[in-house]
């Protein structure tokens, strides 16, 4: 690795370092600092940034799988899966320790994943009919969030309307730190995969002809990000743009090899999140923004920008 990419790291850390602190020293005050500190901001800066590593991760393999840099943790439905299962859970007042908002909308996630698998191993499924199929389940998944909305007594659903948005309010030591366990143990896997996603990048025919097993690696693929999407969305709500902005910037940063490319997703993707959580306590305090609608606030500007800069380029 060259000394450019090493800076890119360092400053993508220390970004992240800057963003953390931050996190923890601004937001909602509470009753006693100790309590702040260990039982609030602590654990919710943990998720913040085991969330950004996952959708950023997640993007970065999906743009990979389907040879698309369109896609990203939303594109397959499997969302709108975690959607459904967190409106139904609002809706009829599912309040056990496993089965809340977070463990339903985790469920209806790995349902949704379950789905595509079955779809995947069909063997006249390519790239193109997966990635439609996914779209579909979306569609169906927010159909259903949608209709459910509209039938149901709006103060049993008010939970879940902020979780849609994007919310980390819910963050518990225990929580976060299996969510940073969990993301990071599957950063590693698609890390450890980086060449074959490589080969995924020019196509299915040809991936193909360098002897990449494209049905196996696509199926492997699906799950592990099916997983990832299942965690991060499950326990942080719907946080848009990440996983489609902070993939792009780092590609132009270091290129298309994803074993450069995974790890700085990673980095770029927790101090991003991790900020703009921090920022959505702190813009109107005492009241909160959901971190979902300041991260497309922040993100689409910025991916716009980009995209004209480089037209105006060319």
């Amino acid at each position: 690795m060259n000394a450019r990419l090493w800076r890119l790291y360092f400053l993508g850390l220390c970004t992240w370092i800057i963003a953390f602190v931050f996190a923890l020293n601004f937001g909602i005050p509470a009753d006693s600092p100790r309590d702040l500190i260990s039982q609030l901001r602590f654990p919710r800066a943990l998720l913040a940034s085991a969330v950004g590593i996952g959708l950023s991760v997640a993007g970065a393999v999906l743009q990979a799988l389907f040879s698309n840099p369109l896609c990203e943790p939303y594109t397959l439905g499997i969302s709108s899966g975690a959607a459904l299962g967190a409106v139904l859970a609002a809706a009829l007042g599912i309040n056990f320790i496993f089965f809340g908002i977070t463990g339903s909308a985790f469920v209806g996630a790995l349902l949704f994943g379950v789905i595509l698998y079955f779809i995947s191993r069909h063997r006249d499924t390519n790239n193109l009919g997966l990635l439609m199929a996914g779209v579909m389940l979306g569609f169906l998944g927010s159909s259903l969030v949608a209709l459910w909305m509209a039938l149901a007594d709006p103060n049993g659903i008010q939970s879940a309307l902020f979780w849609l948005l994007g919310d980390l309010s819910r963050a518990r030591p225990r929580g976060a730190f299996f969510s940073l366990f969990a993301v990071l143990s599957l950063t590693l896997a698609a890390w450890g995969s980086w060449r074959k996603l490589d080969g995924l990048l020019m196509g299915e025919q040809d991936a193909l002809t360098l002897g990449i097993p494209v049905p196996r690696v696509r199926t492997k693929m699906l799950i592990l990000v099916s997983l990832l999407i299942a965690v991060c969305v499950s326990a942080a709500g719907m946080i848009g743009f990440i996983g489609l902005v902070i993939p792009h910037f780092a590609r132009r940063a270091v290129g298309s090899l994803h074993q450069k490319l995974i790890p700085l997703c990673a980095i770029w993707g927790a101090a991003f999140l991790t900020f703009s959580d921090a920022l959505s306590r702190s813009l109107f305090r005492p009241y909160e923004l959901p971190v979902g609608v300041l991260t497309a606030l922040l993100g689409a500007p910025l991916f716009l920008l980009v995209m004209f800069k480089r037209q105006g380029v060319k």
